[in-house]
C-alpha cells in the first residue's frame, strides 16, 4: 500500500510579486519556478502571483526519500493553507498541471480555479489511456539522466518545440532558459517516476472549480487527446489548443498566452 502523503511545503523556496486575488505558478519536471518569470511578470501588476519550487527542483531541497504526486500535491494546498490564499487559482504547466490537479482535489471549494498548460491526468499510457508515453520511453529517459543528466535533459528539452515553431535564436534562448537550474539527478529520477506512477483520472469528477486547458496541437511530450479527455472529463474545464505549437506554449506564445490566462482570471474572479 502506498505511503499517506507528506507535506514538504516548508521547505520549498517561494518567489513572490504583485498584489491582488492570488494565482500559484507551478513548474514542470526538471525545471524551477524561473521558467515561469515571463508569465509571472505579465500576471504580477494586478495579482498576488506566487511562485514555489517543487521539492528537489530550482532552489527547493531534494526530500530524504521517495515521493509522488500525491505529496508534490500537498506541498502546495499546505503552501495555500499556511499563507492563507484566499480562493486562489492554480497555473500549472506540465508535472506542475499534475500537481495542481492533486491540489486541488484537496483543497475542494476554496480553489479559484485552475489553469492547466499541456496537461494530462496520467503521464504513461497504459490499460484504458492511449494519450501518454511508452513506459519503456520514461524508462529510457530515466536510464539516459542517470548516465549523463545534463546531456539527457537537453535532449528532453530539444523535443518541447515543433518544428519551426520559434525562430532559431529565440528556440536557443528558450531552450537555455529551461536547462539553466537543473535539478539534482537524484530529485530528478524521484520525480519522474512519480510522473510514470501517477494516475489522477479517479479525481477529475471531483474537480469543480472553473478550468482553462492550453495545450499545443503539435505537443511531443503530453499529446493533445489527453488534453481533450482531461476537459471532458473535468465537470467546468474549457480548452483552447494552438495548431503547430509544442510543449511550452507559455515560452513561445507568450503574449497570447498571458492574454487568455489574463482573461481568465477575470471571469474567475
Amino acid at each position: 500500500m502506498a505511503a499517506a502523503p507528506t507535506s514538504f511545503a516548508p521547505h520549498l523556496h517561494l518567489e513572490e510579486a504583485g498584489r491582488g486575488p492570488p494565482v500559484v505558478l507551478l513548474h514542470g519536471w526538471a525545471t524551477s519556478g524561473r521558467i515561469l518569470a515571463g508569465l509571472a511578470a505579465a500576471l504580477a501588476p494586478e495579482r498576488r502571483v506566487l511562485v514555489p519550487d517543487l521539492r528537489g527542483h530550482g532552489r527547493s531541497p531534494p526530500p530524504p526519500g521517495p515521493f509522488a504526486l500525491e505529496d508534490h500535491a500537498a506541498d502546495v494546498a499546505l503552501l495555500v493553507e499556511s499563507l492563507g490564499l484566499a480562493r486562489p487559482v492554480l497555473l500549472g504547466w506540465s508535472l506542475g498541471a499534475q500537481v495542481a490537479l492533486g491540489a486541488a482535489a484537496r483543497i475542494g471549494e476554496s480553489i479559484g480555479g485552475l489553469v492547466l498548460v499541456a496537461a494530462t491526468p496520467r503521464f504513461t499510457s497504459g490499460p484504458g489511456w492511449a494519450y501518454g508515453l511508452p513506459r519503456a520511453q520514461v524508462d529510457g529517459l530515466a536510464a539516459r539522466v542517470r548516465i549523463h543528466a545534463g546531456r539527457a535533459l537537453r535532449r528532453f528539452f530539444a523535443a518541447f518545440f515543433a518544428e519551426g515553431e520559434m525562430p532559431d535564436e529565440e528556440c536557443r534562448r528558450a531552450l537555455a532558459a529551461l536547462a539553466a537550474e537543473p535539478p539534482d539527478p537524484a530529485a530528478a529520477l524521484g520525480a519522474l517516476d512519480a510522473l510514470a506512477e501517477g494516475d489522477q483520472r479517479s479525481l477529475l469528477a471531483g474537480i469543480r472549480a472553473p478550468a482553462l486547458l492550453l495545450h499545443g496541437g503539435a505537443d511531443a511530450i503530453v499529446p493533445p487527446g489527453a488534453a481533450e479527455a482531461l476537459a471532458s472529463a473535468l465537470p467546468r474545464a474549457r480548452l483552447a489548443c494552438w495548431p503547430g505549437v509544442g510543449h511550452a506554449p507559455f515560452l513561445s506564445r507568450p503574449r497570447e498566452v498571458a492574454g487568455v490566462v489574463r482573461a481568465f482570471l477575470e471571469e474567475a474572479r
